[in-house]
């Protein structure tokens, strides 16, 4: 059964005013990361669907233009997992999207943070997999739906990976560089002057919320493309349950 992986960071209690709201509520700062293989698992862990088909589009511009590139499959594979690339437009090979990374950051009220809690211990009690997505979709939601300020959620592609043992797993390309992956087959790195695709390649940093990432509009009010037909969409590849950190 699919899951999504997800790495959520307290950062500390602080205690802030909300404006015209009275007495002082003390606030979480909250930084979550989940992966999803698709729109529809995305709004399965109850984040809101057209934040998910927003996420989703994102990581499709994303991947188009910054996927490595190779002159042959066999190269592509050998940088990513066996018959997982597929070949482009112009006779090039690059690898198939897996998914999305969707990440946020914002401070929450504790009471709201304490009840997203009981939401996933409950689920977990029912035996509902994947309820790590399920805690973070719960806490998007929390941001993005009451507004609280200067709280922004971003996106980047991901793609399965080998790890050191041979097991698979779904990363973002700025994780698999940090990890030392230089792509040296790719196209890119065939022409750039160290021989290596990093996170200059990439032209901005992705997945990190406060540095220029891929983020999109928090204030999503149209209707058309949060729609179920969208909620269906996603990819053919594999999908993956790693429990590694993700992101750059």
């Amino acid at each position: 059964m699919r899951r999504s992986s997800v790495k959520l960071v307290l950062a500390g209690a602080l205690p802030l005013a909300l404006a015209g709201c009275g007495p002082s509520e003390q606030k979480d700062t909250v930084n979550a990361k989940a992966n999803f293989s698709s729109v529809q698992e995305c709004a399965d862990a109850k984040v809101p669907v057209n934040i998910c088909s927003d996420a989703y589009m994102q990581a499709l511009s994303d991947h188009r233009r910054i996927a490595p590139t190779y002159d042959d499959k066999a190269s592509c594979d050998a940088d990513f997992v066996p018959d997982y690339c597929q070949v482009t437009s112009d006779g090039k090979y690059m690898p198939k999207l897996g998914g999305f990374e969707l990440g946020f950051s914002g401070q929450v009220p504790k009471e709201a943070l304490d009840r997203a809690n009981q939401e996933v211990n409950q689920s977990a009690s029912a035996g509902m997999s994947g309820t790590t997505g399920l805690m973070a979709g719960l806490l998007i939601g929390n941001l993005l739906s009451n507004g609280f300020g200067n709280n922004r959620y971003y996106s980047q592609p991901i793609y399965q990976t080998r790890d050191d043992r041979g097991g698979y797993y779904s990363s973002s390309l700025p994780s698999q560089i940090d990890r030392g992956k230089t792509f040296g087959r790719s196209t890119q790195a065939q022409s750039s002057p160290d021989r290596s695709y990093g996170r200059s390649t990439l032209g901005r940093n992705l997945g990190s919320s406060g540095s220029g990432s891929s983020s999109v509009s928090s204030t999503i009010s149209r209707g058309g493309f949060g729609s179920q037909a969208s909620a269906r969409s996603g990819w053919g590849g594999k999908s993956s349950s790693g429990s590694g950190s993700f992101g750059g």
